[in-house]
């Protein structure tokens, strides 16, 4: 049975976007690593971030890069709308599960995919 996620929040205060996954995982993406991640045809997975600030510092009249609202598409993946106008993304839940940056993801895909 294929893990799907059981929640998805968009957190604003700490940039992440959250998933509950059915088996009990919990993950937290940054918006930043998951636009940089974006598998669309024109970025691929290494999306160059357009960066809307200098020195960790928001360019005048421009907000931090950010989702702006993300939508379901069908039963199996997120479609984010970014504040940078990029949209054409569709982040199939088994791609999202692969990309978790936690410490224990982390640590399995170096075992699986030693450098």
């Amino acid at each position: 049975m294929p893990v799907i996620p059981k929640k998805i929040k968009l957190a604003a205060g700490n940039n992440t976007l959250a998933i509950r996954w059915s088996d009990g995982h919990e993950s937290a993406y940054p918006y930043r690593f998951l636009r940089g991640k974006c598998p669309c045809a024109t970025c691929g997975e290494a999306a160059p971030v357009q960066d809307q600030a200098v020195g960790g510092l928001p360019i005048l009249g421009q907000k931090p890069l950010h989702p702006e609202r993300a939508e379901l598409v069908g039963r199996y993946a997120l479609q984010i709308y970014w504040s940078d106008g990029h949209s054409s993304g569709i982040y199939t839940f088994q791609y999202l599960r692969t990309l978790c940056p936690c410490a224990e993801c982390t640590a399995a895909r170096e075992v699986e995919n030693p450098a």
